[in-house]
């Protein structure tokens, strides 16, 4: 390999590695490594425009950009167009996921039974994905939806999974915490007083079972 080709192979680790996670589909509010910690959503406000979901298939894609070696994911969502902090519907509960680049989840369910409500046309929402902090707390980013009677559902070029990504679920109460309050293998997080936005983001949740995160968890990703 040519000096420049390692240089910027280098740099594009470096880069990566630096870098807690990212949203790339569906499109980010925006994205700040140094606001991620701020809940909700890493300090960005809400978008111009909003992805639209198809309601015949009531479910959608979810791409990452993963810059640690392991760590705890977990999916919320928020109704409504200006929902502030009230992300109490968990979409994907938290799980651990390994392995650097890319990661993706093609079919996340957003139905009725899941929402707790019936989507219709031109209804909002804001999705947050949440993962354990470095070392401590959480990291935020989020997406503004809209259900839409006009989309159909696709699987952007984005959703895919690096070499050596794998994913499993957690257990027991692992499998409850969530993921601004868990480490990478399920345990509570040292210092953590339960305080904080944790009353916001899903405070209760249900275990999460393979058939819950094995559902969605496919195209490529090995199952631990």
């Amino acid at each position: 390999m040519h000096l420049s080709g390692i240089v910027f192979a280098f740099s594009a680790l470096i880069s990566l590695s630096t870098a807690h996670f990212r949203l790339v589909d569906p499109p980010p509010r925006g994205f700040s490594e140094e606001m991620l910690t701020r809940f909700p959503c890493g300090g960005q406000s809400m978008s111009k425009s909003r992805t639209s979901v198809s309601l015949t298939d009531l479910e959608m894609p979810i791409a990452l950009e993963m810059g640690h070696d392991q760590t705890a994911v977990q999916v919320l969502l928020a109704l409504g167009s200006h929902p502030g902090s009230n992300f109490n519907i968990t979409l994907v509960p938290t799980f651990r996921q390994v392995g650097l680049g890319d990661f993706c989840l093609p079919s996340v369910s957003l139905d009725e039974q899941r929402l707790g409500v019936k989507p219709v046309d031109g209804m909002n929402a804001t999705l947050q994905v949440v993962t354990n902090g470095d070392p401590n707390g959480g990291l935020y980013n989020c997406a503004d939806i809209t259900f839409s009677s006009t989309t159909e559902y696709t699987v952007p070029s984005s959703c895919k999974n690096g070499t050596g990504v794998a994913a499993t679920p957690f257990s027991g109460e692992a499998a409850t915490r969530n993921a601004n309050e868990s480490t990478p293998n399920g345990q509570p997080q040292r210092g953590n007083s339960g305080s904080g936005p944790t009353s916001n983001i899903a405070g209760h949740l249900e275990t999460a079972t393979w058939g819950v995160l094995g559902a969605i968890v496919v195209g490529g990703v090995a199952l631990l």
